[in-house]
Order: structure tokens, then C-alpha cells, then sequence
């Protein structure tokens, strides 16, 4: 099976074909754990936000108790989402932690507007280097969220100075992620160059001509080898 399909076959021209063709981005296990971390750190991030509060500004300080229990709760299933998701974890883990001469080319030039460089950014593969950085950071925090959040847990059979520290590194982290996030929702929903890449985190495919443009490495070597692009497509 092709890893390229047509939305609605019989196109003309080569140009307008591939306007109408997508091809798999992500797999479903992809998707599935993209999703399921999206929804448990957002309940984490405003659970969290709500205990850091000052009482003045906080409209969840008469329920705490509660809130702590949900932040508690949600914090088991973030520690357990790398477990359950370690086959997809591990495929992600290949495509984002090398960094080629191109990626390293990408990231000195994309900062330049296009009139200065005057020639196309460097080709990416499936993910491009700022992704990677992305990935990886959000990977580290993760890591940081689960280690500094245990030793908060276990705060009170710890010297004061260690559950302190661990206090203001989670909160540092919190902190850290929000540009992160600000701008991976920018660049998702509210920049035109980018914003088709959004199809492929809820559908898994995305259009091919925009792939060709953004992820041409990644591409030439789905549509050379079908049958491996096709690797996750029943991946869960």
C-alpha cells in the first residue's frame, strides 16, 4: 500500500494532483500519545496553577484537598505514559535525536526573514531541526516534571533543603514550558506557512505538496519505500 493517497483522484495537472494528495505524517500510536499528553499536562498545568496561586488570586483555595488529589492523579498517569508508550517512544526517539549538517544549516538560516537568504532553507526530514529542539525539550521537562514531582511527594522524608529545591525547579519547569507552548500553538493555528501541518496531528495525514515543501528528505524516502512508510499505520 502507497503512503501516498488521493482526496479526490483525476486531477489535471501535477501541481493541482498534488494539492489533492496526502500522505501519512503520523501513526495512530503517534497520534494517540500526542493526545493523551496534551490532555493530561493541560490538566496537570491548571491543576498545578491553581495550588501556586496566592490565596488573593486563587479560586480553587477552598478545594485544594481536591485539587492536589486531581493534580496527584493525573501526575500517575503521566509517569506511566512513557511505559505503555515505549514501541511508539522509541520510533519517535530515531527521527529527532540525530542532527545532520542540514538540520544544523536549518537553524542558522531559518531566523533570517527570506529576502536576506535568498535561497530555500536547508531539506528536512520528517522532522525539521526546530521540532527535534522541541522534542527534545519537552522530553527533558517531562523527565524533570516526574523526578522534581516525586521528591515534592515524598517531601516530608527529605532534608528541607532537597524538597525546597525540588519545589522551585518544578515550579522553574512550569514556567519554562509556556513559551514552548505559546509557540507551538502559533505556529500550528495562526501562521499561513505552517498551519497545514495541523491535519497530520489529527488525522495522521497531511497534504503532499507541503510535505514536498517543508519535509522533502523525509518524503523522497516514504514515496521510494511504500511498504515502510506504511510501518505504523496499524500501530496502536
Amino acid at each position: 500500500m502507497s503512503a501516498v493517497v488521493d482526496v479526490e483522484p483525476g486531477a489535471p495537472t501535477r501541481s493541482s494532483r498534488q494539492r489533492r494528495q496526502l500522505i501519512r505524517r503520523f501513526t495512530r500510536g503517534e497520534l494517540q500519545l500526542h493526545w493523551v499528553y496534551v490532555a493530561v499536562f493541560t490538566v496537570l498545568l491548571l491543576s498545578g496553577l491553581g495550588l501556586y496561586l496566592p490565596p488573593g488570586s486563587n479560586p480553587v483555595l477552598t478545594r485544594r484537598d481536591l485539587v492536589r488529589e486531581i493534580h496527584l492523579d493525573a501526575a500517575i498517569v503521566f509517569v506511566a505514559i512513557p511505559v505503555f508508550a515505549a514501541g511508539t517512544l522509541s520510533r519517535l526517539r530515531r527521527d529527532v535525536e540525530w542532527f545532520d549538517r542540514d538540520d544544523a544549516r536549518w537553524l542558522l538560516r531559518v531566523w533570517l526573514p527570506a529576502w536576506i537568504r535568498r535561497r530555500p532553507l536547508p531539506p528536512q526530514g520528517r522532522f525539521n531541526a526546530g521540532q527535534k529542539l522541541n522534542s527534545i525539550a519537552v522530553a527533558a521537562a517531562t523527565v524533570g516534571f516526574i523526578v522534581t514531582g516525586t521528591l515534592m511527594w515524598q517531601g516530608e522524608h527529605l532534608p528541607t533543603s532537597l524538597s525546597e529545591a525540588a519545589d522551585t525547579w518544578h515550579l522553574l519547569l512550569m514556567l519554562a514550558m509556556f513559551p514552548l507552548i505559546a509557540g507551538h500553538l502559533m505556529l500550528a493555528l495562526l501562521v499561513p506557512s505552517t498551519r497545514p501541518a495541523m491535519r497530520a496531528i489529527i488525522t495522521g495525514m497531511v497534504r503532499l505538496d507541503f510535505a514536498r515543501r517543508r519535509h522533502p528528505k523525509w518524503v523522497e524516502a516514504e514515496v521510494a519505500s511504500p511498504v515502510e512508510a506504511q510501518r505504523g499505520s496499524e500501530d496502536g
